[in-house]
């Protein structure tokens, strides 16, 4: 019975540090991944460049990228980190933002004290990740 509970303990630890809300959808050639900090952002397209990649994040917490994000700028911040962390892997050195967009869910749980709603706010946003020339 210890062995299936570390198995079990080990799955869980393993699900908890591999969830990370970004995803992406590659439409174009990947390349060489880069430093985030080389991810410039844009708000147009610019004349040249090449389309890698539909970019998601969200500004929930995450234990892979773990903050605590008060502010809906500070939410802002966090998903565009998170889109040039996302399109950097891909190789992109830049990003156009399509959307963003502020998003609310409620977690209701019960126990012997009653039902309690907790209302979570937080941002989700989408950008092309793109290799400018």
């Amino acid at each position: 019975m210890l062995i299936n509970k570390k198995i079990i303990i080990f799955y869980v630890v393993l699900f908890l540090l591999g969830c990370h809300p970004v995803s992406h959808i590659i439409v174009g050639d990947v390349k060489t991944p880069i430093s985030p900090s080389e991810v410039k952002l844009y708000i147009e397209f610019p004349i040249e460049y090449q389309t890698i990649a539909i970019v998601e994040a969200s500004s929930e917490f995450a234990f892979k990228d773990p903050s605590i994000d008060i502010t809906w700028q500070d939410k802002t911040d966090k998903i565009i980190e998170r889109l040039k962390i996302e399109a950097s892997s891909l190789g992109a050195n830049g990003i156009v933002i399509k959307t963003t967009d502020n998003k609310n869910k409620q977690i209701i749980t019960s126990d012997e004290d009653g039902t309690h709603i907790d209302n979570v706010h937080y941002k989700v946003g989408t950008a092309t990740a793109i290799f400018v020339q």
